[in-house]
């Protein structure tokens, strides 16, 4: 019973915390970049016409954060972005800080794209040992000919880099879990996790394939 109590509250408790600190650390951030152009814009605005409009922090942080975002596309901007990135990084708090919510954030931007992509189980990376991965698609082996998955094995802590392996067909293992689950599996380092990782058969796997 209190084993019972105890995993439900990890369960609940750490996805919580996920999803709950890059939020708070993102309104505080929005709050202080609101503030900071508040108070550099409002002299500048009554000075020549002598009325401030409210909001106008607002409207000028939603325009930097769009402008940073677009510069993103292209060459320069990106190279700013990682000058930007590079200096954070070596600060020793802010590195960790920085790092963990950029991580968490890319994996929750990107979890309605990856919606659409099943979970499965494959032998990687010996023998005896089993990865849980998204499976994107099949292919023909560029040597073999012999058709193959595409597997992304995400890793754990760290979800914004992992590998994409080539597995045989016959070797991949769909499962029963949804990719925010397997998400919370590998965000958490395995802490939270299912009670029990239950095998699709072949026949599920056809009606799934139908359906979509």
């Amino acid at each position: 019973m209190l084993n019972r109590i105890k995993n439900n509250i990890k369960s609940n408790l750490i996805p919580g915390i996920i999803i709950l600190v890059p939020l708070v650390i993102t309104i505080m951030v929005l709050k202080w970049l609101i503030g900071f152009f508040d108070a550099l814009i409002k002299p500048v605005i009554e000075n020549y016409i002598d009325i401030y409009i409210p909001g106008l922090g607002l409207l000028v942080s939603l325009i930097f954060i769009y402008l940073i975002g677009l510069s993103t596309k292209y060459y320069f901007g990106n190279k700013l972005i990682q000058i930007g990135e590079w200096l954070v990084v070596r600060i020793p708090v802010a590195k960790t800080v920085y790092i963990a919510v950029k991580q968490i954030m890319t994996t929750l931007a990107s979890r309605d794209k990856k919606m659409t992509q099943k979970v499965v189980m494959v032998e990687y990376p010996s023998k005896g040992m089993y990865s849980l991965g998204l499976y994107n698609g099949q292919l023909s082996h560029p040597v073999s000919g012999q058709v193959v998955g595409s597997i992304l094995i995400i890793t754990s802590i760290n979800p914004a880099s992992g590998f994409t392996v080539l597995i045989p067909l016959n070797n991949i293992l769909f499962v029963d879990m949804t990719v925010e689950q397997m998400m919370k599996f590998v965000v958490s380092g395995g802490i939270v996790m299912p009670e029990k990782i239950r095998l699709i058969s072949a026949e599920e796997q056809v009606k799934i394939s139908d359906r979509e």
